[in-house]
């Protein structure tokens, strides 16, 4: 059972499809075992979720993370399930319907899913890398909107189309199922054109797998997921993956000034766009004029002319992100002029450098910043354009990678004038013994604070902050929600700030 995390995928395929034809396909694609003989019923749908089979179905039975969709191949038969597809070397007992046996069910299922949603946006953005995901995505669908696109969107802050509303995802990069039937969707109510997402895990678990980008964008590599990945080579290998499998025809959109851009670059089968700000031999480069807590301005020279870009999106590492996405958009044909135009429209990205204006005289910037090079763009970017003192609140989200908690603390101590160590989103760890993996990283020389609570450390530096200082809340950003050992609860960064803002000036 693949856990399938939109609801809008709730619809079946409205086309019927003949089993022989669905079987072929796999045989085609793969050294496949098929029945050998089996009446040529039509399908309605394919799933890997053995919860949404109905008769009419092909359950795909694709080994998990955490579950195995061969151990609800008796509840899919049970449903009413007409077809079954298989991974070779697992024992399966008791099938009474057509079975085919496949090397890779993953794969297998995303050349059914073609069969029945063999349709998308005509045009189609990814973007992967560590940090920037996010806020490149965004770009990239006001430029859309802004060129008249009826745009679409898929990443952290959720997907959205038709009025523009950002519904929640759980992940990043939805399950390959739920991405197909999520496209199929956008393009049945004449989306043109999408950016998204591509995490690691969605790259590495085939969730893309399939799908022709029209443009591509690697935005940079720095430590993060080596819970999942084991080691940063398993994590670039994962990055390059997509780029290995991108149409001869479309666009691979490179920082070059990141360490890791010439193992992308070696892998990429696209036509090749670089972009920079240090590394002048690049495509595409910029030259900053200006930048204070407001915005940036620079200079920006490229292959479609030479244009000065004023930014509301503050910090150096902003300027590397509107680089990626005007050199996509260019480098697809859309107009400069209109690109930049919608570049200087945006006023911010949900959690991500957000400011919070309540009337103090201090800045408040809340953002997801929670990995050892995030938070050091995040602080040096804030020693940068602050008149006064930066104090940084921050954690370490739980059962993720322990090896980046000291780190982090190193950074801190580092580039920080003050430092408050809280809890981010614990899950099942105890939150002191992560906040005591933390502390490692700090020279016994440097002053630091512990709160536990992350509503009162917030509280807290709000109340020490004076006049010109900047506060940094790094780790949650955007996440309204704290996962706790036994629960979830309501906790918005930007919500408590505003009310510790509020109850400062009332005193």
């Amino acid at each position: 059972m693949e856990n399938n995390d939109l609801k809008i995928s709730s619809d079946s395929s409205e086309r019927n499809i003949h089993l022989r034809e669905l079987f072929a396909e796999l045989s085609e694609r793969f050294d496949a075992e098929i029945s050998s003989d089996f009446p040529d019923i039509e399908i309605s749908d394919v799933t890997s979720d053995s919860r949404r089979v109905h008769s009419g179905s092909v359950f795909v039975a694709i080994k998990g993370i955490s579950a195995d969709g061969h151990r609800y191949i008796g509840d899919a038969q049970n449903k009413g399930a007409s077809a079954l597809v298989i991974q070779h070397g697992e024992i399966v007992e008791n099938i009474n319907v057509p079975v085919a046996i496949v090397p890779d069910t993953r794969e297998a299922l995303v050349i059914l899913l073609k069969k029945f949603f063999c349709k998308s946006p005509k045009k189609l953005f990814a973007v992967t890398g560590t940090n920037g995901k996010t806020t490149v995505s965004h770009i990239l669908w006001h430029i859309f909107t802004e060129a008249g696109e009826k745009a679409g969107i898929i990443g952290t802050l959720g997907y959205a189309f038709e009025n523009g509303v950002l519904e929640k995802l759980s992940i990043t990069t939805p399950d390959a199922e739920s991405l197909w039937r999520l496209l199929d969707k956008m393009e049945k109510k004449g989306i043109t054109a999408v950016a998204m997402e591509a995490s690691s895990h969605g790259i590495h678990q085939k969730r893309i797998y399939g799908l022709d980008f029209d443009a591509a964008i690697y935005t940079n590599l720095t430590q993060d997921h080596l819970d999942y990945h084991g080691n940063m080579e398993n994590y670039l290998s994962a990055k390059c993956a997509l780029f290995e499998e991108l149409p001869l025809s479309s666009t691979a959109v490179v920082n070059i000034d990141d360490n890791y851009s010439k193992q992308v670059i070696d892998k990429n089968r696209g036509e090749l766009l670089t972009y920079a700000i240090e590394n002048s031999s690049a495509d595409i480069v910029a030259e900053i004029v200006k930048m204070n807590i407001t915005g940036s301005v620079f200079k920006m020279r490229s292959p479609f002319g030479n244009f000065d870009v004023h930014t509301k999106l503050p910090g150096k590492f902003n300027v590397y992100n509107i680089l990626a996405a005007l050199g996509a958009t260019m480098a697809r044909g859309y107009n400069p002029e209109i690109a930049i135009s919608a570049v200087e429209k945006i006023e911010h990205i949900k959690g991500r450098f957000q400011r919070i204006e309540n009337g103090q005289l201090f800045t408040v910037i809340v953002d997801y910043a929670h990995t050892p090079d995030a938070l050091k763009n995040l602080i040096t970017t804030a020693r940068e354009l602050s008149k006064g003192r930066v104090i940084v609140v921050f954690g370490a989200g739980g059962d993720r990678d322990h090896s980046k908690r000291a780190i982090m603390g190193k950074i801190a101590a580092q580039f920080a004038d003050l430092i408050i160590i809280t809890s981010d989103n614990p899950r099942s760890e105890d939150p002191m013994k992560i906040i005591d993996m933390i502390k490692t990283g700090i020279p016994e020389r440097v002053n630091y604070r512990t709160i536990p609570d992350r509503r009162e450390a917030i509280f807290t530096a709000v109340e020490i902050a004076q006049s010109g200082d900047i506060i940094l809340i790094a780790g949650k950003g955007h996440e309204d929600y704290q996962i706790l050992a036994d629960r979830t609860i309501h906790f918005d960064d930007a919500e408590v700030v505003s009310e510790a803002i509020s109850e400062r000036i009332r005193r």
